[in-house]
């Protein structure tokens, strides 16, 4: 992955936790914290991101490949995370409890920017690999990101690096502690 699709990544981490930091419960009301929002708000991407990526690489495999190639790849992934998104938010269970209107849109904001920025460009020799470590890396830190604001929240900060700032900074870190998969995994480094 290039460094433009890791930015891409880090976005719609950045989102994913934003927008669930914005229903934060109610003293009194049954309704879920913000973590527990975040974690499955970001299984369910990743999940349709992982199942829109291997569909993708099916149509690939299947050389339905058809037009100007560069274009309607992008319109094909896109068209394919839409449809995933929609037929994985008909059968996930527990979506009336976790998701509001806001969460389910941001599903389907979320799986198509990641398909198109990320999936059209891995390599196919080794896609699925790629694939799933983009889906893991993209669920693993959106759940420590969440984690992180949860703590960064009680936490005396510089009012100059509250909010985007030090998310930013906390994900790259996040992905230099990991970044020595890629030399296990990958053979290269970052």
């Amino acid at each position: 992955m290039t460094i433009a699709n890791r930015l891409v990544l880090f976005l719609v981490i950045i989102l994913t936790n934003y927008v669930c930091q914005q229903l934060a419960p109610a003293v009194g009301k049954k309704t879920p914290n913000v973590t527990t929002r975040v974690c499955y708000l970001a299984t369910v991407i990743g999940i349709a991101y992982l199942l829109s990526g291997v569909l993708f690489w099916g149509v690939m495999q299947a050389n339905l490949v058809y037009g100007n190639v560069v274009v309607t790849n992008l319109v094909t992934a896109a068209l394919i995370a839409l449809v995933i998104s929609w037929v994985l938010l008909k059968i996930m269970p527990g979506k009336s409890r976790f998701l509001t209107d806001h969460l389910t849109k941001i599903i389907f904001v979320a799986v198509p920017i990641m398909t198109v920025a990320t999936v059209t460009q891995f390599p196919y020799d080794h896609y699925l690999l790629h694939l799933a470590t983009a889906t893991g890396m993209y669920m693993l830190f959106s759940y420590a990101l969440s984690g992180v604001r949860t703590r960064v929240e009680i936490a005396e900060i510089p009012h100059i690096l509250q909010g985007l700032p030090l998310d930013v900074v906390t994900l790259f870190l996040f992905y230099l502690s990991f970044s020595f998969l890629n030399g296990v995994f990958f053979n290269y480094l970052f």
